[in-house]
């Protein structure tokens, strides 16, 4: 319960920058693809129109890591939200950037250990930040971009026995308006 209600309470408070910014550039929606899972955001994006773009954000984290994690068959989902600033590499294209993204999510992981026949879960705080690059192939009025970031999942905080964190690779596409 006090993850959805960790959810709604950011949600709330995006939807409300959105609503009351006049500084605000563009909403969208943002889908990122990782050998393990799926993030979906809405965000609100800033502009400071000489090629730096940044963006508060809030979703949703679905994974299934499988055997991949600490224990066996980890999977679960979970809420969360961030930042992040892009800067556009306008010395080689107008529609090139690189940029930092920072994520926080509270997940479940509902887990499986076979050596000692246990089925559980966890409750996790995941810090997550990468670097990211991006390629602009949208218009003015569509911006469609494709991303590609790297970094770390580490989990700060545990209630239940660890589970799986480590490098994660995403890759991404961002639509705004």
């Amino acid at each position: 319960m006090q993850n959805y209600l960790t959810s709604m309470a950011c949600l709330a408070f995006l939807a409300l920058l959105m609503i009351s910014s006049d500084h605000a550039n563009a909403q969208g929606i943002e889908l990122q693809v990782y050998p393990a899972g799926v993030v979906g955001v809405l965000f609100h994006q800033f502009s400071t129109g000489d090629g730096i773009e940044g963006r508060l954000h809030a979703g949703v984290n679905v994974t299934n890591r499988r055997d991949w994690g600490v224990q066996n068959d980890e999977s679960g989902h979970g809420f969360g939200g961030g930042v992040e600033v892009d800067w556009f590499l306008r010395r080689f294209s107008d529609r090139l950037f690189a940029g930092g993204r920072i994520d926080m999510w509270s997940m479940k992981i509902d887990w499986r250990n076979d050596t000692v026949g246990i089925e559980a879960d966890s409750r996790i705080l995941v810090f997550q930040p990468t670097i990211r690059m991006g390629y602009r192939v949208g218009s003015v009025n569509l911006p469609i971009d494709l991303t590609l970031g790297f970094g770390l999942e580490k989990n700060i905080a545990t209630h239940g026995e660890p589970v799986g964190e480590g490098a994660i690779l995403l890759a991404g596409l961002r639509l705004s308006r």
